[in-house]
């Protein structure tokens, strides 16, 4: 399978057997991966030697096995478009997934159109996991670094581009929503996100998000993860989220701001949310070479950034957002109403035991 799907023509007979025979080891993990690609009509492998040098993020044979791609490996069309979802051009090694992070959540171009994958590095040297999150699935790479003569192959524990967790889910396992999701078990707005008869959209702040609010709104920042201000931190979690019928892609958005010539009002949670959509033309990395259509949020004299647009759940969809929509008075940061709530709570509860001495004696 190795053999296969990564190796350029070589130089002299000899290094092409000590190739077959370094990639043959590795046939029996990667086999249902191989048996897919056959199954879809086998263009995939002339599509890999075409490109050059690849990196490949190949499911284990137990990855599929999952009931939810049981459903979908009879469309070939689908099923296509999910193993491009985890081919890379170019050679990417755990390393330069360890560099990429320094800085950022690690991203790079598939040859599926305008889709990323995004890596995570977490715990030391002696005991690190990678994780690669695309198309809604988060997969752990199990084996890394397969190198061959074009490339690298990890294989990964799950199928990428085939949902298999409600928004919720998706919340509680992805490492850079992390802040999001606890913010919303405060006040129990999460429970929401797991109901499968709805389908939500739901526009994300990652992590470094709210750390930006830290320095813009220092006093606000520190209350929203205080569980006496789960009440605030609800009204504002209740603005990113849209409730309709179906789900509002980026790409939807973006057509529907300009179809309008203006700002959509989008029904969310809490009343409604005006704001306006628009595409740019970004570069990844800095290297002018690589450029992919991202999106801009305006609301309310802000422009935010959408990180990673179209992030599919069972129940819904995902836009991880670069800043939230929040404002300075969204929560009382002089203290007073949230002191006078101390001072009636204590009065009233020395009424209370005033109460009760006084029935007593």
């Amino acid at each position: 399978m190795g053999r296969v799907l990564l190796v350029k023509p070589c130089s002299t007979e000899g290094e092409r057997q000590r190739e077959t025979q370094q990639t043959d080891n590795k046939n029996g993990a990667l086999r249902r991966f191989y048996e897919v690609i056959m199954e879809i009509g086998g263009e995939v492998l002339d599509d890999i030697n075409s490109l050059g040098d690849v990196t490949i993020l190949a499911p284990s044979n137990e990855a599929w096995n999952a009931s939810n791609i049981e459903n979908i490996i009879g469309n070939r069309e689908k099923m296509r478009d999910i193993v491009n979802m985890h081919i890379i051009k170019g050679r990417v090694d755990v390393e330069k997934i360890k560099q990429s992070n320094e800085n950022m959540i690690g991203q790079f171009p598939t040859i599926h159109s305008s889709t990323f994958l995004y890596f995570n590095v977490n715990g030391d040297d002696t005991n690190e996991v990678v994780t690669v999150e695309g198309g809604g699935v988060n997969a752990t790479i199990i084996v890394p670094d397969i190198a061959q003569t074009n490339g690298f192959v990890h294989i990964i524990d799950r199928v990428l581009g085939v949902p298999y967790t409600t928004v919720l889910g998706k919340l509680e396992t992805d490492p850079m929503l992390s802040d999001t999701y606890r913010m919303g078990q405060f006040s129990s707005f999460n429970d929401q996100l797991n109901n499968t008869q709805r389908r939500f959209t739901y526009f994300v702040p990652r992590d470094r998000a709210w750390q930006k609010t830290q320095y813009d709104y220092p006093s606000v920042y520190k209350k929203l993860f205080m569980k006496d201000f789960a009440y605030h931190s609800r009204c504002i979690m209740e603005r990113h989220l849209l409730i309709a019928d179906d789900i509002y892609t980026m790409k939807m958005l973006a057509e529907m701001t300009k179809k309008q010539n203006d700002s959509i009002i989008l029904p969310t949670f809490r009343d409604s949310l005006k704001i306006k959509v628009e595409e740019e033309v970004e570069n990844l990395h800095d290297d002018d070479s690589t450029s992919w259509t991202g999106y801009v949020i305006l609301w309310n004299y802000k422009r935010i950034r959408v990180f990673r647009p179209d992030v599919e759940c069972t129940n819904g969809i995902i836009h991880v957002i670069d800043y939230p929509m929040l404002e300075k008075k969204d929560i009382v940061v002089s203290g007073g109403s949230y002191q006078l709530h101390s001072n009636f709570c204590i009065v009233f509860a020395n009424f209370i035991i005033l109460a009760i001495a006084k029935n007593l004696f």
